[in-house]
């Protein structure tokens, strides 16, 4: 079952995805500057927060979407960061009658930065293989601090809590679970990219890794009505370091469509 928090008042309705290791508070910054523009629900991915554990009989990347699915009455607009970002398209390409408008926040679809830059793909490979090695030999914190290293906050991880570093380690299978749709696609999602006709904004940080380009490269191909911008001097992490500047990004996006009440 999907854990959720209410929030906003405004006329629109928002579903919010967050990212790989964190829960739907981390969040809370952005919902608060988004509170007029939307009501919104952030959603406890599988494994984390509140939300109920990974099925492992289960792909991880379906039962995600299959949960943000059963909270969505109505079509939303949906805000994902990271590998929330990832289920957000899964959403948009499975569930287009769900989808009103889509603002990805690097979105960690690995396996789209092939189809537009082989060399960034591959040196994110190379960056993996540490982690990747650690997993394999059930070295969960060998294979946290290699994760949180690439796709952290930036501080060091000596530096945490032992309960954050316990909350970390013990969700690495998630992560491992989740390189199957993220790099090898086995959702075939990319060949459906084409389909999604929904307003779509594009977010990445100014200083995150050369795939995440790459990513944006690979969706601004594929996706008819998109907008990419870029936040100065931001990372991965940037919903969460620059909470003023992505959500006037998200607001000025949401101020450009009609609103529901206006559609047919």
């Amino acid at each position: 079952m999907a854990h959720f928090i209410r929030s906003g008042h405004g006329p629109e309705d928002g579903l919010l995805l967050h990212c790989m290791l964190a829960n739907a508070r981390a969040l809370d910054g952005l919902t608060a500057k988004l509170a007029g523009d939307m009501q919104m629900l952030s959603m406890d991915l599988p494994g984390h927060g509140q939300s109920e554990d990974w099925d492992t009989a289960r792909d991880y990347a379906e039962m995600a979407r299959d949960m943000a699915v059963g909270l969505l009455e109505r079509p939303a607009h949906i805000v994902g960061h990271s590998y929330g970002g990832y289920v957000a398209l899964r959403l948009a390409v499975d569930h287009p009658e769900l989808v009103r408008s889509l603002t990805l926040i690097e979105p960690v679809f690995f396996a789209a930065a092939k189809h537009s830059d082989l060399a960034a793909f591959k040196t994110y490979e190379r960056s993996s293989r540490a982690f990747i090695g650690a997993i394999a030999v059930g070295d969960l914190v060998s294979a946290a601090r290699a994760f949180t290293a690439d796709w952290g906050d930036g501080k060091p991880w000596e530096s945490m809590k032992p309960d954050a570093m316990d909350y970390i380690i013990e969700r690495m299978p998630l992560v491992a679970a989740s390189g199957a749709s993220i790099v090898k696609d086995s959702g075939d999602v990319f060949d459906r990219l084409s389909e999604i006709d929904v307003p779509c904004l594009l977010i990445e940080g100014q200083n995150s890794p050369p795939v995440m380009g790459a990513i944006l490269t690979a969706l601004v191909g594929q996706i008819a009505n998109t907008q990419r911008v870029e936040v100065e001097d931001a990372g991965h992490m940037a919903p969460l370091t620059h909470v003023p500047e992505v959500a006037a990004l998200i607001s000025a996006f949401q101020e450009g469509q009609p609103r529901s009440s206006e559609i047919s």
